[in-house]
């Protein structure tokens, strides 16, 4: 469930995206963080900034852009979210 999401965007009529890098690891329990350098020729200008719970990969993230040039940092919970037992999957070791 998003508790807070904030979208601003101004778009252009092309299509062209590239990763140019990202970088990730662990923090801590079962907290990872992520950070990507992209270029999408889409792209004038983008605000993304949202916080979730109880989602698969809760966590929160914020992402800018200009002149299709993006930057998007996440910090998250490498768990899935079980909606019918409202608990974190617990997977087994033993496969």
């Amino acid at each position: 469930m998003k508790i807070f999401t904030l979208r601003t965007q101004i778009s252009l009529p092309f299509d062209h995206f590239k990763n140019l890098g990202c970088i990730s690891g662990k923090l801590f329990g079962n907290k990872a963080w992520e950070l990507e350098h992209t270029y999408y020729s889409g792209s004038l200008f983008d605000i993304d900034i949202s916080w979730g719970i109880q989602e698969d990969h809760a966590g929160f993230e914020i992402c800018l852009g200009i002149f299709g040039y993006g930057i998007h940092f996440h910090i998250y919970d490498t768990r899935h979210w079980n909606y019918t037992t409202n608990t974190w999957e617990i997977y087994s070791n033993d496969a």
